[in-house]
């Protein structure tokens, strides 16, 4: 039995040079296409993430205009008191009534997961808008500023809560806190009671201490929507920019 070789034609160059060619298109193709896909899902992620910026912010300024309001309406009842004060005409029920309603606040709660979403995943890095980049960052440095100012607020507030301990009546305050409810704009949650014992006769050295941490606690609200103020400006200009940006892509 005769075995037949069969006989390969060796190839020639341009052959070789097609074939690497092919395969080198196939490779370069396949790596254009992982990245075009990876493009993709960034850019996905990106406006999934500033739409969540964007949803947060416009809580955030609502919660803003809330805060500010309340916060005038306690430094408007605050220079009613001390109007009263000055004239002489204040009376131990307007101390009670006042001083107990003047210790509250209103606190700023940002709705930051859009913001935390981004710092987690290093998603600044995806935001190829400048100025959308140094608007979130000046919003985080005047949200960390406005936070710091409300600490200090809480804190001299939480002194004027102590020295009402001392000074005032539990059965009044009792009472008082019973019948709390909210008023319309002004938020005097408390109501004057109808009989309060001598609190400002009969501890005025107290009584004068417990006014000072209530002046300096209250007049805090300026310093803070000072601040709030200057949030809401950043928060609006960032808010712009991500909706003439994003807008159209959102959900």
């Amino acid at each position: 039995m005769e075995v037949h070789h069969h006989s390969h034609h060796p190839k020639k160059w341009n052959e070789y040079i097609t074939e690497f060619l092919m395969l080198f298109l196939a490779v370069s193709l396949g790596f254009m296409a992982e990245n075009i896909r990876e493009h993709q899902i960034e850019k996905q992620r990106e406006i999934a993430y500033l739409q969540n910026v964007h949803e947060d912010l416009r809580l955030d300024l609502k919660s803003i205009d809330t805060v500010l309001s309340q916060n005038n309406s306690r430094l408007s009842l605050l220079d009613t008191f001390y109007v009263a004060i000055q004239n002489k005409t204040i009376t131990n029920e307007d101390a009670y009534f006042y001083i107990r309603n003047l210790v509250l606040r209103a606190t700023f709660e940002s709705s930051h997961v859009g913001l935390d979403q981004i710092k987690s995943a290093g998603g600044l890095r995806m935001v190829k808008n400048k100025e959308i980049v140094t608007g979130i960052q000046e919003y985080e440095r005047m949200l960390e500023s406005t936070t710091k100012m409300e600490v200090v607020r809480e804190g001299t507030l939480e002194q004027a809560r102590f020295k009402m301990a001392v000074v005032f009546d539990p059965i009044i305050q009792y009472e008082m806190m019973k019948g709390q409810n909210y008023q319309g704009t002004g938020w005097t949650r408390f109501q004057r009671p109808k009989k309060a014992d001598l609190v400002i006769q009969e501890n005025p050295a107290n009584f004068k201490e417990l006014l000072n941490l209530v002046l300096q606690g209250t007049n805090t609200n300026n310093y803070l929507n000072n601040r709030l103020n200057k949030l809401k400006k950043i928060g609006l200009k960032l808010d712009s920019a991500i909706v003439k940006e994003y807008g159209d892509k959102f959900n």
